[in-house]
């Protein structure tokens, strides 16, 4: 039977960016898959034309979202929530479990609550607060309540506050490494434009835009952060594995089955 997937990240781009290997070898295998942002994206960038008018980069980041997943066939979800407004409260708890109830996984990633962005650490606490409650029927009687609780892993990071990544699983993804790539070079107004004015202003061309040799070297790294996981839990990995993910099991979904193959590919 195919496994249900939800992944679910703060802002458009942190699905691709942390599981997009992983994602494509499920929907390879015939699994489905989701990968959900809570927020919108619309203040991700620093051109005026987008504070003016914030709308018009909710519909970029939509789009790209699309344009990233479309090729490998996986949903895409939005919960809408402005960037920098994500707060662990009633409605967003509650958004949180029916949004889940809904796509009805097997299996939820997120990134861990110790996570370096403020938007980052409260999805992750939501779906640790949403866990529990999905199998409750009188909790948002609205959308029908899970029979089962679903696995909840991390996907990997550098982050030592509150404690190491713990690789229970280590995913080769050499065999989709291009699928990542193209899904992160999707987003144009994250890897080209946002995140490298907030790595250097200084280094924007008088239009605000990156230097066709910055691009390019951009590109060349996309795959870095995957290469240094296989590096850091080689052990774990087939021998040579060039690219990898690798994913921590949180205590509060239900204990995935001993034969880790059933939920993670290539494993």
């Amino acid at each position: 039977m195919a496994l249900r997937v939800c992944c679910i990240g703060a802002h458009p781009d942190d699905c691709e960016g942390s599981v997009g290997g992983t994602a494509a070898l499920w929907r390879r295998r015939g699994d489905q898959v989701a990968f959900v942002s809570v927020t919108d994206g619309r203040r991700g960038h620093y051109l005026p034309e987008y504070l003016e008018d914030p709308g018009k980069l909710v519909k970029i980041r939509m789009r790209e979202a699309r344009q990233a997943a479309d090729p490998v066939g996986i949903d895409v979800d939005c919960l809408m929530i402005p960037d920098g407004e994500v707060y662990v409260d009633r409605s967003s708890t509650e958004a949180m479990v029916r949004l889940i109830r809904r796509w009805q996984p097997d299996l939820v990633l997120t990134n861990r609550p110790n996570d370096y962005h403020r938007d980052h650490r409260y999805v992750a606490q939501l779906v640790l607060d949403a866990s529990y409650m999905l199998t409750v029927p009188f909790f948002c009687p609205d959308q029908p309540a899970l029979d089962a609780m679903p696995t909840i892993a991390y996907w990997q990071d550098g982050f030592t506050e509150g404690g190491e990544f713990r690789a229970d699983v280590a995913v080769p993804i050499d065999a989709v490494a291009e699928d990542k790539r193209r899904m992160m070079v999707a987003f144009e107004s994250q890897y080209f434009e946002w995140l490298p004015y907030n790595a250097d202003p200084a280094a924007m061309s008088a239009t605000g835009r990156i230097s066709a040799e910055r691009r390019l070297e951009i590109e060349a790294n996309l795959l870095e952060g995957s290469r240094r996981t296989a590096k850091r839990f080689r052990q774990l990995l087939p021998q040579g594995t060039q690219f990898a993910e690798a994913f921590q099991v949180s205590e509060y979904g239900s204990a995935p089955p001993s034969d880790r193959a059933i939920l993670f590919p290539a494993v």
